[in-house]
């Protein structure tokens, strides 16, 4: 793999058309997953596994953008990725739980049995994958070859700004919600929040250059959301591969020490998922929106000003710019508000745009 697709940064070109500009997107994803599959980097095999699945998740993310809009099409793609990638997660999660083990030992080995800490470090020991499963790899590659051709009943063309607005407020409700019936003793409930929130943060990395890099103070703090939420989850799953261990006082300790570790991870993770997810789907939306609008006027003064200036970028962009632009002012101004509870949604978006230009600025 060259190092110019490994430092590839999938965005949403914000200067062609909709539609076109989240195709590419799927196809850099698809690719960079695909060249991670190959077989052919110098990564070792498990990092090239470990980044297959995230190329997967973020593939996943672009299309429930669309979602909303293409429907089940759509949808069905979306679940054959989903499984493709957790075809690859068996020989990653017993990496990630040998490793979580074996830094457990490393703070607290001095204090227990040396004999015992080492026979349940040699149990549980992974030897590094030489090469990608092939059973999965082929699953794997067979999906993400035949993406086009399953996409083929979804009328893409079709796609505006709006439509992936509405798809990223949909996911970010789903979000809401994870965290709203979060309970506290439920580890699949944390599980689905930790996803819900991939896949929002996903989104707004691949919507950033749209959005100005207005709402990138959020998708920072998402991303230190899912890390806490990944590290409790890495305990979770060690603490049930010991609890059905043979019994032992050892394995109780260290269940007894992996949820103590587990509870912190998870109280630091809910108080800042309650910062993020407070505001109502509604909320999100209309920051969401104002954001790709206010991207939209700059690129076109720009692109006007460099006419002026006989400096013109490419007539494209600048064309695009304003017939995006055009096609948001035909839905007319937005009303002022007519009640209370309107003039609180507005208060309440002012209020998001603020904090996440205030986190970007830190």
């Amino acid at each position: 793999m060259s190092d110019q697709v490994k430092k590839q940064k999938t965005r949403l070109d914000p200067t062609a058309p909709v539609a076109q500009a989240w195709s590419r997107a799927l196809e850099q994803e698809r690719t960079q997953a695909l060249d991670w599959l190959s077989g052919t980097t110098e990564a070792s095999a498990e990092h090239a596994i470990h980044q297959a699945r995230r190329a997967c998740k973020r593939l996943r993310a672009l299309l429930r953008l669309a979602e909303p809009k293409l429907g089940e099409p759509v949808a069905d793609v979306r679940r054959w990725v989903a499984a493709a990638g957790r075809a690859l997660a068996p020989s990653r999660d017993a990496a990630v739980c040998a490793a979580t083990l074996t830094d457990l030992l490393e703070r607290y080995g001095s204090a227990l049995e040396t004999d015992a800490t080492r026979e349940l470090a040699a149990r549980f020991a992974v030897a590094a994958p030489a090469e990608l499963p092939a059973q999965a790899r082929g699953d794997a590659v067979a999906t993400l070859e035949a993406l086009h051709e399953l996409l083929a009943e979804a009328d893409v063309g079709q796609l505006s700004r709006d439509d992936l607005v509405r798809g990223a407020a949909a996911d970010y409700r789903h979000a809401r919600r994870r965290w709203r019936k979060l309970d506290a003793q439920d580890v699949d409930a944390w599980h689905a929040l930790r996803s819900a929130a991939q896949v929002h943060a996903n989104q707004l990395r691949a919507l950033r250059a749209c959005t100005g890099g207005e709402l990138h103070g959020r998708e920072r703090r998402l991303a230190e959301l899912v890390a806490l939420l990944g590290e409790a989850n890495d305990r979770a799953t060690l603490r049930g591969a010991l609890e059905r261990a043979p019994a032992g006082k050892l394995c109780e300790v260290l269940c007894a020490l992996l949820r103590q570790e587990e509870q912190v991870l998870q109280a630091d993770a809910a108080l800042l998922a309650a910062e993020l997810f407070e505001p109502r789907q509604r909320v999100f939306r209309r920051a969401l929106k104002q954001a790709w609008m206010q991207t939209l006027k700059t690129r076109t003064a720009a692109a006007e000003q460099a006419e002026q200036a006989k400096q013109p970028p490419s007539e494209a962009v600048g064309q695009t710019c304003a017939a995006e632009l055009q096609s948001a002012e035909e839905d007319g101004p937005q009303a002022p508000a007519s009640s209370e509870a309107e003039a609180a949604e507005l208060a309440d978006t002012a209020s998001f745009e603020v904090s996440t230009t205030a986190d970007e600025r830190q």
